[in-house]
């Protein structure tokens, strides 16, 4: 009777255990380009644009560059003709914690439409995808925020993909109806909520998220977003799990 007193006991404990951590959501990285405390990338004004940026809180970094599955974003070597990235005034939307609300430019990464290209219409960085990669491991259900906002003739929509490998490729949101300043619409204004990899990358060593552009309908058309957020939930661990079998199965014998 002890025996299966305590392995009750443990049982209440495990189930609590789990419960606690499956609702503790976590955050994974944060990127408000402008914090570097922590050893995060500032965003500057083009044609010192990064096009890599380290994740200002936590663990991740962004890709503008060509690696990792992101395309080569194109910025000149002086003036901003046709440059595809550059550093614009941000917003304090979608800032959390110790994520900067100063919005005075330049505070938030700009994608740019680029140079005119064949066929006619069409702008250079229709098409390119920027990569964030990080880690999932002991986490899951990945949920993703951010402001944006779109000049007239910017980007009008923006793909989201996740990998574990930065080859292969699935869907996770299209996101369509930008607004035109980040103050203006809906509430909360133009902060995009909504997008979650349900289970995709779950427990993921290795993670990504891409962003694909187009829609930009002039050299200068933009997408300014600011304050990324990448939360997910703390995924109970194997042995806790394992604890909670068998003490299930010790607790189905005792009422037999």
């Amino acid at each position: 009777m002890k025996n299966l007193n305590t392995m009750t006991l443990l049982a209440a404990g495990t189930c609590a255990m789990i419960a606690a951590s499956a609702a503790n959501a976590a955050m994974v990285a944060q990127w408000d380009f402008q914090t570097t405390t922590n050893g995060g990338t500032a965003v500057a004004a083009a044609p010192a644009t990064p096009r890599l940026f380290v994740a200002n809180f936590g663990s991740g970094s962004l890709y503008l560059d060509g690696t990792n599955g992101s395309s080569d974003f194109y910025e000149p070597a002086s003036g901003t003709t046709n440059t595809e990235i550059n550093g614009f005034g941000g917003t304090a939307l979608n800032a959390t914690g110790s994520m900067s609300t100063v919005t005075t430019s330049p505070s938030a990464l700009a994608v740019v439409g680029g140079a005119a290209s064949v066929p006619a219409g069409t702008f250079g960085a229709n098409g390119k995808s920027m990569v964030f990669k990080f880690s999932m491991t002991g986490m899951g259900n990945l949920a993703v925020s951010y402001a944006v906002q779109r000049t007239a003739s910017g980007f009008t929509t923006q793909q989201w993909d996740y990998s574990t490998d930065g080859t292969n490729w699935s869907s996770a949101a299209t996101i369509t109806g930008i607004q035109a300043s980040f103050a203006a619409g809906a509430t909360p204004a133009n902060v995009v909520s909504s997008l979650s990899v349900a289970s995709g990358l779950n427990n993921a060593a290795t993670a990504y998220m891409r962003v694909t552009f187009t829609g930009a309908t002039s050299a200068t058309g933009n997408n300014r977003m600011d304050n990324f957020q990448f939360n997910a939930d703390a995924i109970p661990a194997p042995g806790a799990l394992a604890l909670l079998g068998v003490a299930g199965l010790v607790g189905s014998r005792r009422r037999r």
